[in-house]
């Protein structure tokens, strides 16, 4: 290791100059070290990499959480749309130019349309579409025209002969390929 050597003339009277002589060590005068140097950079790297990782799952969870919006949205359209029609009306023409069925004002008690998941209110959309009970939705907003798959069904209360409620349950599923989304389904009854 290199050493400095300071040199410091004392005060003295002495026509002689009496000098001491001092060791100062070069490493306390150096910054840092190679080591110390590379250290730092792999916490660096390692904090950007972790950084950089968080991205993808923000935009996955933001697609998501967009596509569970949007697929809300769609289902609380359709179920305004169906509490505005008279109880006795068996279908109507939604906004959107397609017929929507209303079920049986005859059979009370009776799941008409899609089919529930078995113990719940919940569409089965790994059934088959019941026609008149169902309709593609395409996202006019999306840049990929986003498709949602759009079922509902309807049971009817009577009393005596005429209906007396309502109920819709609409479950709305976006399916994405590769990644899984939960259908939304939203359920309401009217009655007079």
């Amino acid at each position: 290791m290199e050493q400095l050597i300071v040199t410091k003339q004392s005060e003295s009277k002495n026509p002689m100059p009496n000098l001491q002589t001092k060791t100062v060590s070069r490493r306390k005068q150096r910054g840092f070290t190679f080591i110390e140097l590379a250290i730092a950079v792999v916490i660096l790297l390692f904090g950007i990499v972790a950084v950089l990782q968080l991205v993808p799952a923000a935009l996955t969870s933001n697609n998501a959480n967009r596509q569970d919006t949007m697929s809300t949205v769609i289902a609380q359209r359709l179920l305004e749309q169906m509490m505005l029609q008279q109880l006795s009306a068996t279908s109507f023409t939604n906004s959107d130019g397609v017929t929507i069925n209303l079920g049986s004002v005859t059979s009370g008690g009776a799941v008409v349309g899609s089919s529930l998941i078995s113990g719940s209110s919940n569409i089965n959309f790994s059934a088959s579409k019941v026609t008149g009970y169902n309709m593609t939705y395409t996202d006019p907003n999306d840049s990929q025209s986003a498709t949602y798959d759009v079922r509902w069904a309807v049971i009817t209360t009577l009393s005596g002969t005429s209906p007396s409620a309502k109920r819709f349950i609409v479950g709305v599923w976006k399916k994405n390929q590769g990644v899984f989304n939960q259908p939304v389904n939203l359920d309401t009854t009217v009655q007079k």
